[in-house]
């Protein structure tokens, strides 16, 4: 097959497996939405310089990916979910395409293939690839940034400069400076290593990083004009004291030094086992090949240890080195075979691929059948993790017809695996471990994920409300109103308190409504109550109150404050930070 018919396939593929059934998917964490509704307020206002919130605030991150959401939304107006993660997808795809030029070019056509299939389908890639988040723009970006230098170190040029300074702007706009910091380090640590000062003939750092930072600084500069103080406090949370103190920026997200590379095992799933590859490409000499693998190593280890340091950790965060790692197993896997300790490691990491693809085809199996697998863990989960397993158990079991076939021909690939294991062919492994990636990737997200998400998205329910309350009604909610409950809410919500002396149309989750009476002292009586349970908050409903209408409950929680002067309780809860939005997002994500 030719390059270029390669490489339209490619980004068919990775098209048709993000966006499979990302339109029918409702958010349901607190991110998705949270970052939708920056994208509505900017059509909303015509306010594209600096993106804001509905309540005013800055948004924290830069705008591209806000930029992009817009023109998506504008040309999907109905369909607002796949228009806002549209640009994640196609910057996944990018990224990907991106990778497999630069295999090509320093490795062969024999890499090209395996690195953008290890890329194309890890875990945490295809999850950043379907979500309404920044990260995936910034990760692509940088992924074009490193491709752009590995070919400049392959065949000195204009041209790959010219892609990594666009790919540096790129990022640099996708989520603030980092995506200049990462390149200049990756950058600096080739050549400490190395001990090479040439190397700076060959990618010119501070010419490609000097034009993208200057790019980005006319934004920058823009808004800093515009809107002074506030901007550069923005800046200065989010890009430095989120590196140095998340209590003192209130981004929440705080984690040990080894929480990021315990979760980059899960995150490069299913090629984890596959790692001892990344050692197999020769980092020395003068060659092309071994200057882009050391470049590879050297951009992967500092994006690892970079965001370790940090206070702020996400899994998100090393979405820049998994291009890096993609590119080192391709290059592994277009020269001779591992030998040694490599070749022990991995006949001992991918001896794990068989039975565990074994267990969970007959767990699928099973669930297809209506066998309840859960149950004889479920006293030991915790309640949130309960409900989620249950979730999944009924959604796998609606659609076991389709999936049982699927699970089946993935036992049978597991025997082929293990013999593929076993005789080293390890191309033979990543060609079978790829195409079950993308079919059972696929597949979750055409017939598990949306009935998953419908049943804790606030999407119909709020459906149900706009058939309910006039048009002329005005909706409350204590604040902070939910993230999602505002992005689907069919008129905008208002702080409960600061309305009428007309009854009021209000927004309570369970364990709100639980700790209020009637004036009467009697239990709230809810007009609807939405089918989308929150796993620590309950149910969200819908009631008609009269002002003056709500008193504590006997024996409420601490939280409660108690009623104001006028007999309006403006503040039963506390507000929610921004770090409380996050940290309750990080638990909420699958």
């Amino acid at each position: 097959m030719s390059a270029r018919r390669e490489g339209m396939l490619l980004v068919g593929v990775c098209l048709m497996l993000y966006l499979t059934g990302v339109g029918e998917v409702p958010f349901y964490t607190r991110g998705e939405p949270r970052e939708g509704m920056v994208v509505q307020e900017m059509q909303r206002t015509g306010e594209w310089l600096v993106p804001a919130r509905p309540d005013g605030d800055l948004a924290r991150k830069p705008p591209l990916y806000y930029w992009l959401g817009a023109v998506a939304l504008a040309v999907l107006p109905e369909r607002a979910e796949l228009a806002l993660r549209l640009p994640s997808a196609i910057a996944a795809t990018a990224g990907v395409a991106a990778t497999w030029t630069a295999a090509r070019a320093a490795f062969g056509p024999a890499a090209a293939l395996p690195a953008a299939a290890v890329l194309a389908t890890s875990f945490e890639w295809v999850r950043a690839a379907t979500s309404a988040r920044v990260d995936m723009v910034l990760g692509g970006a940088l992924a074009i940034t490193f491709a752009g230098f590995t070919l400049a170190l392959v065949r000195r040029g204009r041209g790959p400069l010219v892609l990594a300074t666009a790919g540096a702007a790129l990022a640099a706009l996708a989520k603030g400076p980092v995506g200049l910091a990462l390149p200049a380090l990756a950058i600096g640590a080739l050549m400490a290593v190395r001990r090479d000062r040439s190397l700076l003939a060959w990618l010119r750092p501070i010419h490609v990083l000097g034009v993208a930072g200057a790019v980005a600084a006319l934004w920058y500069g823009a808004a800093l004009m515009k809107y002074g103080a506030a901007f550069f406090e923005v800046v200065a949370k989010e890009n430095w004291l989120r590196f140095i103190d998340t209590d003192d920026a209130k981004t929440g997200h705080a984690h040990g030094i080894l929480y990021l590379p315990l979760l980059g095992l899960v995150g490069l799933l299913p090629w984890t086992p596959l790692l001892p590859l990344a050692a197999v490409p020769p980092r020395r000499g003068d060659t092309p090949a071994a200057r882009a693998a050391a470049f590879a190593l050297a951009w992967a280890v500092v994006t690892l240890v970079f965001f370790s340091l940090a206070d702020a950790k996400r899994s998100v965060y090393l979405l820049p080195a998994f291009p890096a790692f993609a590119l080192l197993v391709g290059a592994a896997l277009a020269g001779p075979p591992p030998t040694g300790r490599v070749a022990t490691a991995l006949r001992f990491t991918t001896a794990l691929y068989a039975p565990v693809l074994l267990v969970l085809a007959a767990a699928v199996v099973a669930l297809a059948a209506g066998v309840d697998v859960v149950a004889p863990f479920r006293p030991w989960l915790d309640p949130r993790d309960a409900i989620g397993a249950d979730v999944v158990e009924d959604a796998i079991s609606a659609v076991g017809s389709l999936l049982g076939p699927l699970a089946i021909a993935a036992g049978i690939a597991s025997v082929f695996l293990a013999r593929a294991a076993r005789a080293a062919d390890w191309r033979r492994v990543v060609t079978i471990l790829a195409v079950l990636a993308l079919g059972w990737t696929m597949a979750f997200d055409a017939f598990v994920h949306p009935p998953v998400a419908r049943t804790r998205s606030l999407a119909a329910f709020m459906r149900q409300i706009d058939r309910r309350v006039p048009p002329a009604a005005t909706l409350h909610a204590f604040y902070k109103p939910d993230p999602g409950m505002r992005f689907y809410a069919p008129r905008p919500v208002q702080r409960w308190g600061e309305a009428t002396d007309d009854p009021s149309y209000l927004l309570l989750w369970e364990d709100e409504w639980q700790r209020w009476r009637d004036r009467a002292g009697r239990p709230l009586r809810p007009l609807l109550v939405s089918d989308a349970r929150d796993a620590s908050r309950g149910s969200l409903a819908l009631f008609v109150v009269r002002p003056k209408g709500l008193v504590p409950a006997p024996e409420p929680s601490e939280r409660v404050v108690d009623p104001g002067e006028d007999g309006h309780t403006l503040r039963p809860l506390p507000d929610v930070d921004e770090g409380d939005d996050l940290r309750r997002d990080d638990a909420a994500e699958p």
